[in-house]
């Protein structure tokens, strides 16, 4: 697993201070739920499915990446999806907070995490053992991309595995030999 160390995650900080800064801008000045982990225009109840989310990766013993997280009301904020990530920043598109919702949530910080996380080795090692042919080539189906994928099992792996992963190969030995190559650690037991 990589580490990006002091720099970095100042890097990162003055990045996620940035959006804040700018998102002040428009009037929503965003909730802290934990150092890093900012939350815009979110319902109390929505504010909680964070600090939730964020007590996974932690009970996992991976660090929450540092993230922007927006909700949104219909997903138009999402690109017509019920989730976007994108260089620091989560987009929901849900008013509730339900167990997809919970999954929603884990699957898009999970982008989040890798790209602060996997390195290119990592990528390689989980593409061989997952059988696919690229990392995230637009011309690939979306369940056959390993950025893809590497988020399904993130969202599986620190859920609470009621709703099974979307992906090709998704028995739970398989998705928790691809956590332990994402993260260097073994799933926590389902709870």
């Amino acid at each position: 697993m990589r580490t990006i160390g002091r720099f970095g995650a100042s890097i990162l900080a003055l990045t996620t201070l940035g959006g804040a800064w700018s998102m002040a801008g428009r009037g929503d000045r965003g909730v802290e739920v934990r150092p890093g982990v900012v939350v815009f225009s979110g319902s109390p109840a929505q504010q909680e499915l964070v600090r939730w989310a964020v007590a996974r990766f932690e009970r996992a013993g991976i660090e929450a990446p540092a993230v922007q997280i927006a909700f949104h009301t219909n997903a138009s904020g999402c690109g017509g999806h019920l989730g976007y990530a994108k260089a620091g920043r989560v987009d929901v598109c849900t008013v509730l907070v339900n167990e997809m919702a919970r999954r929603n949530l884990l699957h898009e910080i999970g982008h989040i995490w890798i790209d602060q996380n996997v390195s290119r080795a990592v990528r390689d090692r989980f593409l061989s053992l997952r059988g696919l042919p690229s990392w995230n080539a637009s011309t690939e189906p979306w369940e056959e991309r390993g950025y893809e994928q590497g988020a399904e099992i993130m969202a599986w792996a620190l859920g609470t595995r009621i709703l099974g992963a979307q992906i090709p190969n998704n028995g739970p030995p398989a998705l928790a030999a691809g956590f332990a190559i994402l993260t260097g650690v073994a799933p926590p037991p389902r709870a």
